[in-house]
């Protein structure tokens, strides 16, 4: 019994190093958004993270063995006018059904949007990247990058 504690204390100490010495220094001191999964829109995707780390950089990044995971990526299939959605509960899914008929400006526009609301946006005015209906607008406004700098200082 005892020799089973002095092994478990000394691997407990172990991971403790483990996990102090792999967090990147920049998640300890700024707030991270960190994907994982795939989609069919993967090249406006990887684009529309570009967008939003551009205008904040390294805030979005793909998630890695040792990081924490807050975003899913994947697409669906659903009949209905909603091109996607973000969840509260950190996955975003692309509705194929709308997404295949989109120009690739207007895919570019739904990922980043999404990516927005991950980040923690509401919708916006009509010109906006955050606008609730799809367009060919892939640059952040003045008025996105508003928002996101209230939401940033909420993280």
């Amino acid at each position: 019994m005892q020799k089973c504690r002095k092994f478990l204390m000394a691997l407990l100490c172990l991971c403790l190093f483990l996990s102090i010495s792999v967090i990147p220094a920049s998640a300890a001191t700024t707030a991270i958004l960190d994907w994982k999964g795939s989609t069919s829109y993967q090249t406006q995707f990887n684009s529309a993270v570009s967008t939003w780390n551009n205008y904040k950089s390294g805030v979005i990044r793909k998630d890695a063995w040792n990081t924490i995971n807050d975003v899913t990526i994947s697409d669906y299939y659903e009949v209905s006018s909603t091109a996607g959605v973000t969840s509260s509960a950190g996955t975003i899914k692309f509705n194929t059904y709308q997404m295949d008929n989109f120009t690739s400006a207007q895919k570019r526009n739904v990922c980043t949007h999404e990516l927005g609301h991950a980040l923690g946006l509401a919708h916006n005015a009509k010109g906006d990247v955050m606008y609730a209906y799809v367009s060919s607008v892939t640059s952040l406004s003045a008025n996105d990058k508003a928002s996101y700098d209230a939401s940033y200082k909420r993280y």
